[in-house]
């Protein structure tokens, strides 16, 4: 019988033969053993581990209750994990996680076709990811499978095909209940942060290598249902499985301490529907926590070099020891005796960085800002500090709730950079996934699109005068025909007439020539220049910058090249 995380199971069993009891199974709570028979069953103290038997149900099926909790009473006993299953449970080497909402992450990769006369044709199979990593002198495989089955409809008029995912964990050492409940919460925080929704695991199951079986662990109860089908994923599913080598190296092995204790204090926050304000404040926390960490791993926030320092507090405690009336004077109240070499150095720390604002600042130096840049800015941070400070202190916010709300989606987006740059993304991978997609954080958080395209290469730059900067920044829904002249771009307004009076509508139905592009180069008098459409270029003057969307580009051949338009 499989035991599954969300159902609700009342069970008679038998611990033997005369002592029988009801084991209570339900959704989001321990599991119960009571005892309910005429005579008393007194559980001893330090019973950790039982083992019950079903009487009333077929084949009589066997199930191990381990590590014991006191439940305060002598009939009853609280468990932390249920199993049944042939395979031996102190020689684990498989866990099978199976998530069901995945399937709808990958929907792309499923097709179908229902031709005229009734077949059925396309493709139903989406293909596993694996990797292999060595963790703890040991090798590990992680691999992502796909289970699907056909049934027949509940009104049996035809069928249905239904599918899930599954997250494999092989290891070369046996591992207990407790490991697969760290790995359990470790595989649903994962795909959390790939995917931007909270996911849920629906069953466990194990292997010994020969026999298998499922294991039951209570899990926070958890009803809310979300879309995941393409394009609503944070990452989608190709670029998953474009990574999923490299992210699971750096999830599973490399950057342990940062996702265990400090990024997995996100994961309730994806279900939390509170105060802007307050999730601000707790983002916000998170990621001074983080801060703090790498300022000092990477040994960020010294002021002198660490022989200098030491030398330095050293003079510093012989001279005041040296010195009665020195010693004496710096050695009052609170600062205690500086001549000791230990009080004076927590005193006068080798620390540069101590706010909110500095040390994220600090990181966000040392890492770069190719990507920050896009959508965060230093005023930013120092409004996330105010709506956080405010939110602990319990003041009313200052700020309007769209303030608030485009505050929040900045630092959520911060913390979401941060976290894929641990599992092993690259800066350029990271701006790829906020350029496209429809998840929420995507969706809201405000971003430079100038700079984002520009970094991806997806857009091209052309300098123009002042005069046709303010011109083109009011253009709107028309073809134009831009020109270089020396450095600076012109629109080309006889070339702009006549591409407009070719394609209008009265016209459109008599054109020989159907792109743009093509019907520029008839225009052009000099052999020497070409023409090529695009549809996104950014004029720019002094800083400033505007996005056309339908434009042809007429220039020469190396230049519209340099361009990637040709």
């Amino acid at each position: 019988m499989d035991l599954l995380l969300a159902e609700n199971l009342d069970l008679n069993v038998r611990i033997a033969e005369g002592e029988y009891c009801k084991l209570k199974i339900k959704f989001g709570s321990l599991p119960k053993l009571s005892h309910v028979s005429k005579h008393w069953y007194f559980y001893d103290n330090n019973e950790d581990v039982i083992q019950v038997e079903g009487f009333t149900e077929p084949l009589s099926p066997k199930y191990l209750l381990s590590q014991a909790l006191n439940s305060g009473t002598y009939t009853n006993k609280l468990f932390r994990y249920v199993y049944s299953g042939k395979a031996d449970a102190t020689k684990l080497k498989k866990v099978y996680f199976t998530f069901p909402e995945l399937a709808a992450y990958f929907n792309t990769e499923i097709s179908r076709n229902l031709e005229q006369n009734g077949d059925l044709s396309g493709n139903v199979t989406i293909e596993p990811m694996e990797a292999t990593v060595l963790k703890d002198t040991q090798y590990m495989k992680i691999g992502l499978y796909q289970y699907y089955q056909l049934s027949d409809t509940s009104t049996n008029d035809g069928f249905k095909f239904t599918s899930s995912m599954t997250l494999v964990l092989e290891f070369e050492n046996s591992i207990n209940f407790s490991d697969i409940e760290k790995y359990l919460y470790k595989a649903t925080n994962l795909f959390t942060w790939v995917t931007g929704f909270p996911v849920k695991v629906s069953k466990i199951e194990v292997s010994d290598g020969e026999n298998g079986g499922s294991l039951y662990i209570p899990t926070v109860k958890d009803t809310s249902e979300h879309d995941l089908s393409h394009p609503n994923g944070f990452m989608l599913a190709f670029r998953l499985r474009e990574h999923f080598v490299e992210i699971c190296e750096s999830y599973f092995v490399k950057n342990t301490f940062e996702f265990e204790n400090i990024w997995s204090r996100t994961i309730p926050l994806y279900n939390f529907n509170g105060i802007l304000e307050y999730e601000t404040m707790l983002y916000a926390a998170i990621l001074d926590k983080y801060c703090s960490y790498k300022v000092d791993q990477l040994n960020l926030n010294s002021t002198l070099d660490e022989d200098e320092y030491n030398e330095l507090t050293s003079k510093l405690s012989a001279l005041i020891s040296g010195e009665t009336d020195l010693h004496r004077t710096f050695s009052k109240g609170i600062l205690n005796d500086l001549s000791n070499i230990r009080v004076l150095r927590e005193i006068l720390p080798n620390r540069s960085v101590a706010t909110f604002n500095q040390k994220v600042k600090r990181y966000l130096n040392y890492i770069g800002r190719h990507v920050t840049e896009v959508f965060l800015s230093s005023d930013d941070l120092y409004l996330i500090k105010k709506v956080r400070d405010r939110a602990a202190h319990g003041e009313v916010e200052q700020f309007s709730t769209d303030e608030v709300s485009k505050i929040y989606w900045k630092l959520r987006m911060l913390v979401t950079y941060l976290i894929y740059k641990d599992l092993g993304l690259s800066d350029d991978d990271f701006l790829e996934i906020i350029s496209f997609g429809f998840n929420p954080l995507s969706l809201n958080c405000e971003v430079d699109k100038f700079k984002l395209d520009t970094k991806l290469k997806e857009a091209i730059t052309l300098p123009v005068s002042e005069q046709v900067f303010s011109e083109l920044s009011s253009n709107h829904g028309v073809n134009l025909v831009l020109i270089r002249v020396e450095n600076l771009y012109e629109v080309q307004k006889e070339y702009t007439i006549k591409l407009s009076n070719y394609f209008s509508i009265e016209r459109i139905k008599d054109a020989k020539i159907s792109r743009l592009d093509e019907y520029v180069k008839t225009l052009l008098e000099n052999p020497k220049l070409e023409a090529k459409y695009t549809g996104n270029a950014y004029v720019t003057h002094k800083g400033k910058s505007h996005n056309l969307h339908s434009i042809v580009l007429v220039d020469t051949p190396r230049k519209l090249k340099s361009y990637n338009l040709l």
